[in-house]
């Protein structure tokens, strides 16, 4: 029987538009998808601005990027956990206190010059990393001694949960605007769950991570709520952070820390730090108030709060040499 023309006609015009919607979705997924791999293509290796010898340190599961310098005592410098974020904050401190300490200033997994690898980033796995570090580089641990330490925000919980699984790893602990305790203890929440899913999809969460990362968001995001004084918010330094960020893998922790699943809870822990914990705080901190030191100190009646003028949540790069001036008299064990 011959076929009429009608028998060539899509089954119907809903079917049709459903086709092209579809053939629309995947052209803007692709340039998406296109777009991020350029941003990443794009940027120039990272190259690390810190003086001293540079090293990297092998994990199973990536290599750990780290500056050492000077001679005495060791002294472990740990950065905050952001987008950006990297052992450049540490530049206009590292060398005063080098003077005294052989400081080791690292690269967190997954940040900086240090390898990110495609893992599922939790406090416990940082844990792991900081534990095996501080064994094999500082060589301490175990009844080998102990170091003196300095962590920003949320690396400070990191710390705080180290130095109670191993009170034989550190020695004095200075806490740098720490991520404040009820923040730490708030639990991930269907909300967090459902903002990790979402930023665990590769090309939405890229995307997203780049809107973040770019320049303009960290110009702003710098100036608003991380340096008191905009004056310090450079071009070079928005480079730096925009660099550090978009270095191959750099999108991995985001999910993690965006979501809260990296929040680590030491409102159980800190009161066990013996050793006369310093808190040293920006007075004008606005990611991390002043405020929250209150917790902090109630917890431990050993803790001592030293507040820095003029600076934000990152007081050693924004007013490095009152930050030296609260800090080495803490570090020499005055």
């Amino acid at each position: 029987m011959a076929r009429s023309d009608d028998d060539f006609a899509p089954a119907s015009t809903g079917g049709g538009k459903a086709l092209k919607a579809l053939l629309l979705t995947g052209a803007a997924v692709g340039a998406a998808a296109l777009a991020n791999a350029l941003i990443f293509y794009k940027t120039p290796p990272l190259v690390s601005a810190l003086p001293g010898e540079s090293a990297y340190f092998p994990t199973p599961e990536g290599d750990i990027f780290y500056k050492k310098l000077g001679s005495g005592p060791p002294l472990l410098l740990i950065h905050g956990i952001g987008a950006g974020c990297s052992s450049h904050e540490w530049r206009n401190v590292i060398s005063p206190l080098a003077e005294r300490h052989t400081v080791y200033a690292l690269d967190l997994p997954g940040f900086g010059k240090s390898d990110k690898p495609d893992v599922t980033y939790t406090p416990e796995l940082y844990l792991d990393w900081l534990d095996t570090f501080c064994r094999e580089v500082l060589g301490v641990g175990g009844g080998r001694g102990e170091a003196d330490v300095i962590a920003t925000s949320l690396s400070a919980a990191l710390v705080i949960g180290l130095s109670q699984r191993d009170p034989s790893l550190f020695h004095r602990l200075v806490l740098v605007a720490p991520t404040g305790m009820e923040a730490l203890a708030r639990e991930t929440g269907t909300a967090g769950s459902a903002a990790y899913a979402a930023l665990k999809t590769p090309v939405l969460g890229t995307s997203v991570y780049n809107a973040i990362a770019s320049r303009p968001a960290m110009k702003e995001y710098l100036t608003r709520r991380i340096y008191h004084d905009p004056a310090h918010v450079t071009p070079e330094l928005v480079a730096q952070f925009h660099t550090a960020a978009h270095q191959p893998g750099g999108e991995r922790v985001l999910p993690a820390f965006a979501s809260g699943k990296l929040n680590f809870d030491v409102s159980g822990l800190f009161p066990g730090v013996v050793d006369l914990p310093l808190l040293v705080w920006g007075r004008h901190a606005v990611e991390s108030p002043l405020s929250q030191a209150e917790p902090f100190l109630k917890a431990n009646a050993n803790a001592k709060l030293e507040v820095i003028e003029n600076a934000g949540v990152l007081p050693h790069d924004e007013q490095p040499d009152a930050f030296l001036a609260a800090v080495r008299p803490f570090l020499a064990g005055a």
